[in-house]
């Protein structure tokens, strides 16, 4: 099979095997729904292996099922996303909102130290195609892990935040993070409140629990 190669564009095609290759191995690490007044809530939000964050209407998935037939050899239906945002240079490892409207921030953590949040509602309004994605929503919140010094001044890589908590009530965001510290940021200035320290390993997740008080 003979083909014309005059406008062959080698790095187009290289790039698009990359891709092909990367959407068959990517990984979700975590996935949260989306703030709703329905006790049915329509929009779910997954952190990916590649950095990206995407968001699935399940009121559209549902209404494509009843259009779905069943061939040989096929068992998935292949889910479409409504958007998705760039969040992080390597793994977005979790994904939380902070708050419960949808005025709340979308908030991501992963594998470049960043904590961001986007406007939810700034989000799921774009009218952007997907095709032109990614960046098209700016970050209203960008936090960075500290680095350490060691000796001579030499600075530590940047730790990885595998894990994010929320306590809208006092404005923070709680980190776990790989340099075996917990961080709790605050969200109005954008800098740390308090590390806490005692690992002896990097973290793998956060939790916030409320302990009740005796009068």
């Amino acid at each position: 099979m003979y083909g014309n190669a005059t406008n062959w564009d080698e790095d187009a095609y290289r790039e698009s095997i990359l891709k092909e290759r990367e959407i068959q191995t990517r990984t979700i690490f975590r996935t949260v729904w989306a703030p709703s007044q329905s006790p049915s809530p329509d929009y779910i939000v997954a952190a990916s292996s590649d950095g990206t964050l995407t968001s699935y209407s399940m009121m559209s998935l549902i209404s494509k099922l009843d259009n779905f037939s069943y061939r040989s050899g096929q068992r998935l239906m292949v889910a479409e996303p409504e958007g998705f945002l760039k969040g992080h240079d390597g793994p977005a490892y979790d994904v939380k909102f902070y708050g419960d409207t949808e005025e709340a921030l979308l908030l991501s953590c992963g594998d470049d130290g960043r904590i961001r949040g986007w406007k939810w509602k700034e989000f799921i309004e774009s009218e952007v195609p997907l095709c032109s994605q990614g960046n098209h929503v700016k970050p209203v919140l960008d936090l960075m892990n500290p680095q350490h010094k060691g000796p001579w001044g030499a600075l530590s890589p940047i730790p990885e935040n595998n894990a994010v908590a929320v306590n809208t009530q006092m404005g923070n965001i709680f980190s776990a993070a790989g340099d075996s510290c917990a961080y709790c940021w605050d969200v109005e200035e954008s800098k740390i409140k308090m590390v806490f320290k005692g690992h002896s390993d990097y973290l793998h997740c956060v939790l916030l629990v409320t302990l009740p008080i005796r009068l």
